[in-house]
């Protein structure tokens, strides 16, 4: 057996996903299609949270793919929003990833590029797989984070055509950043900045929440009344009246009605989860039931499966292109 213990970096790893946009996308989809066919394991994810730090939390997201490319691992997540201040990110993270047979840990990965990637993907295959070829007309982004930043160079990277962008965030320097970042890798894009969300939410087509908000904010089922696609990432900005008025596509339920999520609140305020209409991974499949009347709100969770799948393409890589750092004899 071999016995190295391999180190990827976060530079060496954004070299392997920058040029090769089309590869993260199928990995992501492999990983769905393999969990619709129950061929993951995917426990429940641990939240440990900071009695002295209520904003931060670190969260273990354990997984396995039990069919080509066998794999498994975990992702180890911190999220500690007052990074900000201090200029560094709010979330940082390592992936190990395990050999399947010996359950010998093989690599330890930075996580932060994979767990964004991971997050951006999935958002772009469901609406891809909604859209069905039809160009992005007006995108909405509310919160002017890395994760938006992500979804927006991700969308360029796959050439997904996107007639303008609307930038929402509670601190316009962000929205202002954000705008100046995306301009600079595609200025054909018409961007505006905007000082109230509710002007992203009824003017776009598309609408993408990723903020830090730890309780819904939004209430009022009106404002969705054109019945728009919604990427819930952060998952708590919407209020149970929004969720229960509208279709739900979630990727796996047990874990998104977990964790005071939006989904998680209205199972708790109405007592049931009809509302939600199917995962991510039937939608993929053809099985879904749809009612085009209401809005649709995609919730990913965000499995494990998904960053071990990421992860393990890259770890391939690494070692393929020599920008693994491999220690020999780490078990001897």
């Amino acid at each position: 057996m071999n016995k190295s213990f391999s180190i990827i970096t976060e530079s060496n790893i954004k070299k392997i996903t920058d040029k090769n946009p089309k590869t993260i996308y199928e990995s992501v989809k492999q990983a769905y299609l393999l969990h619709s066919k129950k061929k993951t394991v995917n426990p429940p994810s641990y939240f440990m949270n900071f009695p002295d730090k209520e904003k931060s939390r670190i969260i273990a997201l354990p997984a396995a793919i039990m069919e080509e490319p066998r794999i498994s691992g975990l992702k180890w997540i911190s999220s500690n929003p007052d990074n900000i201040k201090h200029n560094l990110k709010r979330a940082s993270a390592v992936i190990i990833l395990n050999n399947y047979e010996t359950g010998y840990p093989i690599a330890c990965l930075e996580a932060g590029v994979i767990s964004a990637l991971r997050t951006v993907y999935s958002a772009i295959l469901v609406v891809d797989s909604l859209l069905q070829g039809k160009s992005i007309n007006k995108l909405g982004v509310i919160g002017a984070g890395n994760i938006s930043y992500e979804f927006l160079r991700c969308l360029i990277l796959l050439s997904k055509h996107v007639h303008s962008v609307q930038i929402y965030d509670i601190n316009p320097e962000y929205s202002n950043t954000l705008k100046f970042k995306i301009v600079n890798i595609n200025p054909n894009i018409k961007i505006e900045v905007k000082h109230e969300f509710n002007e992203v939410i009824k003017e776009s087509d598309l609408i993408l929440f990723a903020t830090t908000t730890q309780e819904p904010y939004i209430h009022e089922a009106s404002l969705f009344k054109h019945k728009p696609i919604i990427l819930n990432l952060s998952l708590r900005d919407l209020g149970p009246e929004i969720i229960i008025s509208a279709n739900n596509i979630v990727d796996d339920i047990d874990h998104v009605l977990n964790a005071n999520t939006s989904p998680h609140l209205a199972e708790q305020k109405y007592q049931h989860r009809n509302f939600i209409n199917c995962t991510i991974g039937e939608l993929l499949n053809g099985h879904q039931k749809l009612d085009f009347k209401k809005p649709i709100i995609i919730s990913p969770m965000g499995m494990g499966l998904l960053d071990i799948a990421v992860a393990y393409y890259v770890y391939l890589e690494a070692q393929n292109k020599n920008l693994a750092t491999n220690i020999e004899g780490f078990f001897s």
